[in-house]
């Protein structure tokens, strides 16, 4: 198996992996929360990072942060263990994760350690850590699974450009959302940003590829569209493999 190969059935494995993991500490999460409250958080490898200070000043909602400027509760795996009800911050214009230790602490937000990080959720959104730079499609940093479904599956890299903008005497920045879609399929992953992108990965499905693509659903909510999409494909997909076998 080729080294590009290698890595991505390695981070295959840890995507199924890792939403095996999550399905099962979501019904035993109270067990977790016991245990760091007999340890004590603050004793665990949780509470290894780096100080964060701020650099860019904002006045308005265009941020730089997933989905909330706030703190929200999540789950994390750093340094080989998981973590229930964390107070996160996901950072999309630098891919750094944030960690609210609290002002009794004198640093009261960390960055965690980024090669510590197996994976983290926020909300209802799951996220993992790829490495794969060796292959054509380079993939570096945090990725949110959007859909597994053998045989495809879709990650979105959330990523937020900054501007800096000036009024009057006043210094501020603003975020605009710059994301990206990538599907893994037989060992390799590709960035998909057209219809064409599909049709090369799949020709044999250029005609279903062209009746099921609506440019106009894509832009009212690429997120639920792309995972429509692919949830469909990944079902006619697995059809086709199923007919083979009989």
């Amino acid at each position: 198996m080729k080294t590009n190969q290698l890595v991505l059935a390695l981070v295959l494995a840890v995507i199924t992996t890792n939403y095996v993991i999550s399905q099962n500490v979501q019904k035993e999460p109270q067990f977790y929360n016991w245990f760091d409250n007999q340890v004590n958080r603050n004793n665990t490898s949780l509470f290894n990072g780096l100080e964060y200070i701020e650099l860019y000043r904002t006045i308005n909602e265009r941020h730089k942060f997933f989905e909330s400027s706030d703190f929200q509760a999540g789950s994390i795996v750093y340094d080989g263990q998981f973590y229930d009800r964390v107070p996160l911050k996901y950072d999309l214009n630098v891919d750094e994760l944030l960690f609210n230790v609290g002002y009794n602490y004198p640093y009261p937000t960390l960055i965690l350690f980024k090669s510590k990080i197996k994976s983290f959720t926020l909300g209802k959104s799951d996220f993992i850590q790829i490495n794969n730079i060796e292959s054509e499609t380079a993939m570096a940093g945090f990725y949110e699974v959007l859909l597994n479904k053998q045989p495809v599956t879709l990650l979105k890299k959330n990523k937020k450009k900054r501007f800096k903008r000036i009024k009057g005497n006043t210094v501020y920045y603003e975020f605009d959302n710059d994301n990206a879609f990538y599907i893994s399929f037989k060992n390799n992953f590709y960035e998909i940003d057209s219809k064409n992108d599909i049709i090369r990965v799949w020709p044999d499905k250029k005609e279903y590829i062209n009746e099921y693509y609506n440019s106009a659903l894509r832009k009212t909510n690429e997120d639920n569209f792309w995972t429509s999409f692919f949830e469909k494909l990944a079902d006619t997909l697995t059809t086709e493999k199923e007919g083979e076998k009989l």
